[in-house]
């Protein structure tokens, strides 16, 4: 994407991006509203600026933060990074009436650090969160949170990379914090991020609602009422 002396806009406005409204929730179409000038850039010359976008679901302002590529001056543009960092987050919704103790309190937190966009410190978290997982589920409890992660590997069609470099981060060592682990872009950590929240419903949310359906038979049985 360019900006450039004249702030022509089409050189941002054409380009839309998709992704879940942090005010609506929608997973919604973003069009650019308004760019940074040229005439600031080339002042002042930052490593990264912003641009800010409208939802096409809710009409509220959503701000992304590129990095700038290239300062072509001798052109008189500027040239921004196709990647982009979101500035605002939803917070991740998740049941966690049916979570207790310390898988709860690190599930909650790596929730948070996503949100805050500490995409490295909710990597950390999942971690921590499957170590808990596995503290609470006893000593086959690795085992079943692999074997969950492996179902959902060949589920989601996730490429072997991806799931090589995810699996580092939340499974291998000793330590989620471990500066040799993997860093997450924003792509991955997104993956990461249904993963958690996958393994987290199928672990412990669907048992417990299953759970919760056999002992509302069972009260019907005992009462004497007809159950199909």
């Amino acid at each position: 994407m360019l900006v450039d002396s004249k702030n022509t806009p089409t050189h941002v406005f054409d380009k839309h991006f998709t992704l879940r409204c942090p005010h609506c929730g929608a997973v919604a179409n973003l069009s650019a509203v308004s760019i940074p000038r040229y005439e600031y850039l080339e002042r002042f010359r930052p490593k990264k600026t912003g641009v800010a976008y409208r939802c096409d679901a809710c009409n509220s302002p959503v701000f992304l933060r590129f990095s700038i590529a290239k300062y072509d001056v001798g052109n008189h543009r500027i040239v921004l990074g196709e990647e982009f960092e979101v500035v605002e987050r939803p917070r991740e919704q998740f049941e966690f009436n049916y979570l207790t103790g310390e898988v709860k309190a690190d599930f909650a937190e790596a929730l948070d650090c996503y949100a805050n966009g500490s995409l490295n410190a909710f990597a950390a978290m999942c971690r921590r969160t499957v170590q808990s997982m596995c503290s609470d589920l006893g000593a086959k409890g690795k085992d079943r949170v692999l074997s969950q992660l492996q179902d959902l590997k060949a589920t989601a069609e996730i490429d072997d990379e991806t799931f090589t470099s995810l699996s580092q981060v939340v499974v291998d060592g000793h330590d989620g914090a471990h500066p040799h682990l993997p860093k997450l872009n924003e792509g991955r950590a997104a993956v990461l991020l249904e993963l958690m929240k996958d393994v987290m419903y199928q672990v412990y949310v669907r048992k417990a609602k299953l759970q919760e359906a056999m002992a509302l038979r069972k009260q019907a049985i005992e009462a004497g009422r007809s159950v199909p």
